[in-house]
């Protein structure tokens, strides 16, 4: 057996590792994507704003949901408020069970500090719905 061992002369093809693609290429065709990416966000973005801006109620901007008619009804997601007289006996924590309401919403809604002390009489406001 001999000890020698050969060198094998690689191409210039083989030492650039033909087959595992261009990483320039690659690299270019990534960043050709990400602009395009970018360009149509940007042109959807500008196309918004110039169609909101193109309404016929002059300068005042526009929010969605919002109707310039007033409803002689509360929407049925707007809570109504009543005027509850408390009687003798009641706490804060009877109240709120009968109302089906959290003591905490009510005390916060009624600007009522710790320890919460009502007297008959006085008057509450609840939330309903």
């Amino acid at each position: 057996m001999s000890t020698e061992r050969k060198k094998i002369e690689l191409s210039p093809r083989l030492r650039l590792g033909v087959g595992r693609g261009n990483p320039n290429k690659i690299l270019k065709l990534a960043a050709i994507f990400c602009l395009t990416l970018a360009a149509i966000l940007a042109a959807n973005a500008l196309r918004l704003v110039y169609q909101t801006g193109q309404t016929s109620t002059g300068d005042n901007p526009q929010v969605l949901g919002a109707s310039d008619i007033k409803s002689s009804t509360p929407a049925a997601n707007e809570p109504q408020i009543i005027e509850y007289k408390v009687a003798k006996g009641d706490t804060l924590f009877n109240i709120s069970q009968k109302f089906n309401i959290s003591w905490t919403t009510l005390a916060a809604l009624n600007n009522l500090k710790s320890p919460f002390a009502l007297k008959p009489g006085q008057s509450i406001k609840i939330p309903t719905n």
